[in-house]
């Protein structure tokens, strides 16, 4: 029997070690441009036939990121302006009962965008505009923020989306 459990615990020991470590919190998303040239961040996979970008990201920790000090600029050096959030323009496409749609309101409604929110369950015609936009997917949320367009909720992508129209 000393034999027995000998061997089991040296097959899991080996099992163990062979097999990497479950990535816990990471996924990829998809950016690509739609046949009317908006930008699409998703984390499903693009249309078949398009060409896009895929990133990997991981879910952000709970500890509290590292500061870094600011760094020494030049007298003559420019500084880019960046616009200010309320002068980003958001549209979402979302219904009163999803929950990826009550939390990407929250996220946007924290950094103080200009958002219109359009229940697609109550306006056929933003249904429709919302169908046009994510390439016929039927999904909630979908964000348009000012031609880049975020098929379901991803926070990081919401986010950098928002950065880059910020610094243009």
């Amino acid at each position: 029997m000393e034999d027995w459990f000998k061997g089991v615990f040296i097959f899991f020991l080996f099992i163990f070690f062979l097999l990497p470590p479950p990535s816990m919190g990471s996924g990829e998303i998809y950016k690509w441009k739609d046949k009317d040239g908006n930008i699409v961040f998703s984390d499903t996979s693009p249309p078949p036939g398009v060409d896009a970008e895929t990133k990997e990201f991981k879910e952000e920790s709970t500890e509290k990121p590292k500061t870094r000090a600011p760094v020494p600029r030049l007298k003559n050096e420019s500084i880019q302006e960046r616009r200010p959030y309320r002068d980003i323009h958001v549209i979402m496409y979302m219904t009163s009962w999803c929950p990826y749609c009550s939390k990407a309101r929250n996220d946007l409604r924290s950094l103080d965008v200009n958002l219109i929110e359009y229940d697609i369950e109550k306006d056929r015609s933003k249904r429709e505009e919302m169908l046009s936009k994510s390439s016929g997917s039927r999904g909630v949320p979908v964000i348009d923020i000012e031609g880049i367009i975020i098929r379901g909720y991803n926070s990081d992508a919401i986010r950098g989306a928002i950065e880059e129209r910020r610094g243009k």
